[in-house]
């Protein structure tokens, strides 16, 4: 039997107060906490430093009593990640955006909770409203995890129905809330294809588009989808907290065929991908979708286009393409030229620290978005 209502939805105001109450006892959250924030207070006494975390989230929870509220604490987190993790955080093309009206940020997919995090703490810095996060159900998981992300405002997109029959419902579920969402003024981040670009490609699924449209069958496809208030956004991290994990994954598929996720692997590089170094970061926003396409096809392709215009290359894309190729890309002579001793011997020492095994599939990563970018010089 198909299921009406199969779509996992951010929780409301009145879920707040029980949802905080159950966050401030769970054992692998305060566990994670302490780990992360009290290493050496967790080695002397984990009990009394998850004791000790616990009482102080409910300090801070003590007053919290709706997703607004929720989200004023998590802009302070952010801040403090984004301080701590990046050397600079730019944003451009919020000005675009008219108060009011709800969009569907269709993006470039790097990190499994970043790329969202940092698009709401800007939207947040503006005095804009958040988005919701279209989420995989892979990442519906731990507890605690999918607690924090539906305070957040997510929503889990079933990616195993039991049947082709469920998937397609599933879908359609998805389809329709992001409709209503937009319709209502409220905005929804969604990533171009499913899952993150651990290669460095980036590449709109035309799938992605085609769920998009399942919740509007009477109209045409691309009026459809034109009514979304769809904007390409591009994120460009300088470096990738994530890309020894990555590069694992990718050699092992590529000498196997397949790769099998570890138990609690999307939760390290969910926490890793938060925390970790990743130097200078740019988000752009691009133009908001125009009613002047024939086909899908000519959709997918504006949005690569805007999304691989909009990213910004560095040095280290540049000289990693330079390792992989043995020349310097000519759309980008002028700024690999300038690549001076002291970064390359930065490059060479974080390569280094990947197994060597790894280090071709390391390398790629760095280099296909300059590879990718080609297209549009």
């Amino acid at each position: 039997m198909i299921q009406a209502e199969n779509l996992l939805k951010p929780y409301n105001d009145a879920d707040v107060e029980m949802v905080l109450r159950r966050l401030s006892g769970d054992f692998e959250f305060l566990t994670m906490l302490s780990k992360w924030r009290f290493k050496w207070l967790y080695r002397i006494s984990a009990v009394g430093c998850r004791c000790l975390v616990s009482f102080y989230l409910k300090y801070r929870f003590r007053s919290i009593r709706s997703i607004a509220e929720f989200q004023h604490i998590m802009a302070t987190f952010a801040a403090e990640l984004v301080g701590h993790s990046t050397e600079d955080f730019k944003v451009e093309g919020l000005d675009q955006l008219e108060p009011g009206r709800g969009y569907l940020f269709l993006s470039n997919h790097r990190d499994i909770a970043c790329d969202s995090m940092l698009l709401n703490f800007a939207l947040y810095l503006k005095g804009l409203p958040t988005v919701r996060i279209a989420v995989g159900d892979n990442l519906n998981q731990i507890p605690f995890v999918t607690d924090i992300m539906r305070l957040n405002k997510s929503f889990f997109i079933s990616r195993n129905s039991e049947s082709l029959r469920q998937q397609y419902a599933d879908l359609v579920e998805a389809s329709t809330y992001i409709r209503e969402s937009i319709r209502a003024g409220q905005s929804v981040w969604l990533a171009q294809s499913e899952g993150r670009a651990k290669d460095g490609i980036d590449q709109t699924d035309i799938s992605v588009l085609k769920m998009l449209q399942l919740s509007d069958r009477k109209g045409s496809l691309l009026d459809s989808l034109i009514s979304l208030n769809i904007v390409p956004m591009s994120l460009s991290y300088e470096f990738d907290p994530c890309d020894q994990l990555k590069a694992r994954e990718l050699t092992k598929i590529e000498d196997s065929g397949s790769y099998t996720k570890q138990p609690g692997e999307d939760l390290m590089s969910l926490v890793r991908g938060l925390s970790g170094a990743k130097g200078r970061v740019m988000l752009r926003l691009g133009q908001p979708l125009r009613n002047d396409y024939q086909t899908l096809e000519q959709v997918v392709e504006e949005v690569d286009r805007q999304v691989l215009s909009n990213a910004t290359i560095r040095p280290i894309n540049l000289w990693a393409y330079e390792q992989l190729f043995g020349q310097i890309s000519s759309s980008h002579a002028s700024e690999a030229a300038i690549i001076d001793e002291d970064q390359r011997s930065l490059f060479e020492a974080r390569q280094a620290v990947c197994p060597q095994p790894w280090q071709q599939a390391w390398l790629r990563i760095y280099a296909n978005p300059v590879v990718s970018s080609q297209k549009y010089q």
